[in-house]
């Protein structure tokens, strides 16, 4: 198989953990009164962040951008929580908190629509990995993967490996499924031909024979709408309602 690289006013709860090869310092959130979140949502605050990278031209170059708050999942969707909108869909027994995967970009796009919310847009998704301050790995400093010598794909629970969570307490954005997003994929300079083709997928590992290496933050990978692999699979985001005041 060919891989695709390219480069809370309420306060809730939220984990700190020091800054060091087991944990992730935790971004403090306040969450506005008349924002509800659902469980397993978090909640990330409206703000600039930076977007790319300067040296990857497929990316926004490290610039600046700004987001109005919005939702986002915690986890990636899970096959049993799939299989309860969609009775069709099959997994393995002790699989259900696997991420869900084999699943096209209408699917997921359906998917979350059903539950009352929508892919995350790719700067949604990158804010929500590396916090506003442009961190290149989720949890901060680089650490070998521990399948490294496993020939294939090897997904792990979506709620594993809490000392990889992102700044905002997020799993599984850069060691697990790629993620389908909202966005075609595009760049500066991009042929016309392969405008409309591709949809973006973002936070998945890349990997050689008994070799695999993490995807950045801003690492941009795509893949065609209707792709169904064992290795892609979604979360869902929620755009936050407006205060009135």
């Amino acid at each position: 198989m060919k891989w695709r690289r390219f480069s809370l006013l309420l306060t809730l709860p939220f984990w700190f953990f020091s800054c060091s090869d087991s944990g992730v310092q935790q971004i403090p959130v306040k969450v506005p009164a008349h924002v509800k979140v659902p469980k397993a949502m978090v909640y990330i605050p409206e703000g600039e962040f930076t977007y790319g990278h300067a040296e990857d031209p497929k990316t926004a170059l490290g610039r600046k951008v700004y987001l109005k708050a919005y939702l986002i999942d915690r986890y990636e969707v899970s096959r049993g929580e799939y299989g309860k909108l969609r009775p069709d869909y099959e997994f393995g027994a002790g699989k259900e908190k696997f991420p869900v995967s084999w699943v096209p970009f209408a699917e997921a796009k359906s998917y979350c629509e059903s539950a009352g919310k929508r892919l995350p847009t790719e700067p949604e998704w990158e804010k929500a990995a590396r916090g506003p301050d442009g961190g290149k790995w989720p949890w901060g400093r680089y650490q070998p993967h521990p399948n490294n010598g496993f020939s294939g794909f090897l997904p792990e629970r979506v709620d594993r490996r809490p000392e990889w969570i992102s700044p905002y307490g997020i799993y599984g954005m850069g060691h697990n499924v790629w993620e389908w997003t909202a966005d075609d994929w595009s760049y500066n300079g991009m042929s016309g031909k392969e405008k409309g083709l591709y949809k973006v997928i973002r936070g998945g590992l890349y990997q050689s024979h008994l070799k695999i290496d993490f995807s950045p933050t801003w690492a941009r990978n795509y893949m065609e709408p209707t792709a169904r692999y064992n290795f892609i699979g979604f979360r869902c985001a929620q755009d936050v309602a407006s205060d009135s005041g």
